[in-house]
C-alpha cells in the first residue's frame, strides 16, 4: 500500500504525530511519502522519509510569542493565493506518487487535492473548532455571544470541507480527559465520521527502564527532576527559552532541571550550569527518557506534549502562549483535571514558577489525579488505531 502523509508545517506537532504512524505502516511493508513545509521539512527528512515541499502558509507573531492576528489577517489575500498554490502542488505530488490513501494532518489543501484526484483520505484533526484569540477573559455578554456565533460559523464552514475526508481521526481522549475540550467540538455535518483514538505516543512508558534507573543513567542524583520541553514556532521557542533559562539559573538547588529548547534544525549543544543541576539543550533526541525520568514537566501546553505527560503520569506546569486559544484552553483543561497548574506568560517569574512547581510537587490530590488520568490513558493506542483506520479506508484492512 502507498500512503501519502501531509502534516501542517507550522511548528512540529503535526509532523511529530504523523511520523510514528508512518513508521508503523512502513514496518509492515507500506510505501510512504510526505508533503509539508516550513520547519517540518527537515524534521521529516531526519526521520528518513521522502518529502515534497509545498508553498508555506505564513503566520506572524509578536516579540513575546503572541499570535499577531492583525498582521496575519493583513496578508490574508496572499495566504489565499499561497493556499491555491498549495493545492496545485499537492495535485502534482499526489499524481506523481499515486497513493492508495492520503493522510492529512490539519491540511485542507491536501483534502481538496485528494478529492480532485479521487483518492480516499483520512483527516487527523484535534482543532475541530477554531477559537478566536484574546489576551484577557471576555466579560461582556454581548462580546461573548458574538465570539461564540463567529466560532460556530467557522466550525460549520470548515465542517463542510473537512467532511470530504472518509474518516476524521481526533487524537484526543473522550471525556472526562479530553485535552483540548474547547476545540474538540464537532459539527453535525461529520459527527458520524469522528474517531477519538487518544494522543499519538511513539514510545510508551513500559518500553523504558524504571524512573530511578533512567535518572542515574542520565547523570542525576535523587533530587526531583524538572523537564522543560518547549514547543511552538521557532520564534516563540527562542523567546520563551531565553526567559525560562534565566529563571532556572536562580532556581533552588533542591531541583535538577533539563531544558530542551526544541530547536531541531540547528546543531545540538549542551550547556551545564549551577554545578550541572541545570542542563540546557537545543534538542533532545529521545525526550521520552527525560519524560519518564522527570518528576514534573514544564510545557507551553502543546496538545502532543500534554498527551504524552498524561500517558507518562507526570504532573505539569503549563505556561500557555499569550492569546493562543488552543494553548490557553489546554491549560484550563489541565487545571480542571487537577493534573497541574498554569502560569500566564505575563505573570511568569522565578517566584511564580517556583511556587507553582512546589505546589504541584507537594499536592497529594494532584498526584492522585495524575495517576487516575494515566490509568485511563492506557486504554488507548492511537498509532495502532490510525494504522487500522488508514488501511481500512484504503481497502486493505
Amino acid at each position: 500500500m502507498r500512503v501519502y502523509f501531509a502534516p501542517c508545517g507550522i511548528a512540529l506537532g503535526h509532523a511529530g504525530r504523523c511520523i510514528p504512524v508512518a513508521k508503523a505502516l512502513r514496518s509492515i511493508g507500506d510505501e510512504i511519502f510526505f508533503s509539508t513545509y516550513g520547519e517540518a521539512v527537515q524534521f521529516v527528512k531526519k526521520a528518513s522519509f521522502p518529502v515534497g515541499v509545498v508553498p508555506p502558509i505564513r503566520v506572524f507573531e509578536k516579540e513575546d510569542g503572541e499570535f499577531d492576528f492583525r498582521r496575519t489577517l493583513s496578508i490574508g489575500p496572499k495566504n489565499l493565493y499561497t493556499f491555491a498554490l498549495q493545492v496545485g502542488a499537492e495535485l502534482s505530488l499526489i499524481e506523481h506518487f499515486k497513493p492508495d490513501v492520503v493522510v492529512s494532518d490539519s491540511r485542507l489543501s491536501t483534502i481538496l487535492a485528494s478529492r480532485m484526484r479521487r483518492i480516499v483520505s483520512v483527516l487527523i484533526l484535534h482543532q475541530l473548532r477554531i477559537m478566536i484569540p484574546h489576551k484577557r477573559p471576555i466579560v461582556r455578554k454581548s462580546k461573548l455571544r458574538v465570539k461564540a456565533n463567529v466560532e460556530r460559523l467557522g466550525l460549520e464552514i470548515l465542517g463542510s470541507l473537512w467532511k470530504m475526508s472518509r474518516v476524521i481521526v481526533v487524537p484526543d481522549f473522550p471525556p472526562p480527559y479530553t485535552i483540548a475540550k474547547a476545540n474538540v467540538v464537532p459539527s453535525n455535518q461529520y459527527i458520524e465520521k469522528l474517531r477519538l483514538v487518544g494522543p499519538v505516543i511513539p514510545k510508551h512508558p513500559d518500553d523504558l527502564p524504571e524512573q530511578e534507573e533512567l535518572k542515574r543513567s542520565l547523570g542525576f542524583d535523587d533530587r526531583p527532576l524538572i523537564f522543560a520541553a518547549i514547543s511552538g514556532t521557532k520564534a516563540e521557542k527562542l523567546m520563551i527559552t531565553k526567559t525560562i533559562s534565566e529563571i532556572f539559573r536562580g532556581f533552588p538547588d533542591r531541583y535538577n532541571i533539563v531544558l530542551s529548547r526544541g530547536l531541531s534544525d540547528v546543531p545540538n549543544t549542551e550547556t551545564k550550569l549551577n554545578g550541572g543541576r541545570l542542563r540546557i539543550y537545543n534538542w533532545v533526541d529521545d525526550r521520552y527518557k527525560y519524560l519518564k525520568a522527570c518528576d514534573l514537566l514544564v510545557t507551553r501546553g502543546g496538545h502532543n506534549t500534554v498527551g504524552e505527560a498524561i500517558y507518562y503520569g507526570k504532573p505539569m506546569v503549563v505556561i500557555p502562549t499569550i492569546a493562543h486559544s488552543e494553548h490557553q484552553g489546554i491549560a484550563e483543561s489541565v487545571e480542571k483535571m487537577e493534573i497541574g497548574r498554569k502560569i500566564q506568560q505575563y505573570d511568569l517569574s522565578k517566584e511564580t514558577l517556583c511556587r507553582a512547581v512546589d505546589e504541584v510537587m507537594n499536592s497529594e490530590s494532584c498526584l492522585r489525579s495524575v495517576r487516575a488520568a494515566q490509568r485511563f490513558a492506557r486504554r488507548f493506542n492511537a498509532i495502532d488505531s490510525i494504522v487500522k483506520i488508514t488501511r481500512e479506508v484504503a481497502g486493505k484492512g
